[in-house]
């Protein structure tokens, strides 16, 4: 009679250890298995790609699953910062200046303030290529995008190259007279700089011409009708000669100012 209970308890046991047994064996089966056969296959597509730390594969399961997430993390941000700026000048491109107006905007709008872009076009920029090289175009154009930083320095100013020679400036809550000083003084700036330019028709140092728009107070509109009244004003700066700074008001749309 004695023995019955021990084999009984000897019974409950066997039975919680089978039990147990089962369990991890459908885990690994389920869930152990994949992850390390899909970690396994990631560390092999990592060994064609740019050189990384090793990863530690004595580690425990979960601490090398933690370490990917944060190691795609990071390569997500460096991706992510890649795909809005410009690689030549390290300015932001058209994409950063869309993602922060977005917001932007019906802010500025909001609150009543004006915004004005600045569309800056290098003067005679074929004539230099063609003189100097593409290599010193390259140098010259990375020299303007530190004359930009140097002179648009809020936190809230967007400065970003479009392309080729131009670059467009978008400065939150600055009226036109704000928006025309700043123009006059990156103008100015980027002439002391005296970067030569022989094949130049308005001086002997690069230069450049600037269309600002500058929105009405409070009224909606849009990044295409900034750029298109920033590209009239600058039309205007090359018809005078260039290396100068011209500005005009954005107008909403008649559909806009009705409703």
């Amino acid at each position: 009679m004695t023995d019955e209970p021990m084999l009984t308890l000897f019974l409950m046991a066997l039975v919680a250890m089978l039990i147990f047994m089962s369990a991890v064996a459908l885990v690994h089966v389920r869930y152990r298995r994949p992850l390390k056969t899909l970690l396994e296959g990631l560390d092999e597509c990592e060994r064609g790609s740019e050189p990384m730390p090793a990863p530690n594969r004595a580690a425990p399961l979960v601490a090398r699953l933690a370490d990917r997430v944060n190691r795609l993390k990071t390569t997500n941000h460096l991706l992510h910062q890649q795909s809005i700026k410009d690689p030549l000048t390290g300015l932001g491109n058209r994409r950063l200046l869309e993602q922060r107006l977005e917001i932007a905007l019906p802010l500025s709008r909001r609150w009543m303030n004006a915004v004005s872009a600045l569309m800056i076009d290098v003067d005679h920029f074929k004539d230099y290529n063609d003189l100097y090289g593409h290599q010193a175009g390259d140098d010259c154009l990375i020299e303007i995008a530190n004359v930009l930083r140097d002179t648009f320095r809020r936190e809230t100013d967007i400065v970003v190259r479009l392309g080729g020679e131009e670059f467009l400036v978008v400065l939150l809550d600055a009226e036109e007279d704000d928006a025309t000083r700043l123009a006059e003084a990156m103008r100015g700036m980027l002439q002391a700089v005296g970067i030569p330019h022989q094949g130049s028709l308005v001086t002997d140092v690069v230069t450049v011409s600037i269309g600002v728009s500058t929105t009405a107070s409070g009224w909606p509109v849009s990044l295409e009708d900034m750029i298109a009244t920033a590209d009239a004003a600058l039309y205007e700066c090359k018809a005078k000669g260039r290396n100068c700074v011209t500005s005009r008001r954005v107008f909403p749309e008649p559909a806009a100012v009705n409703g």
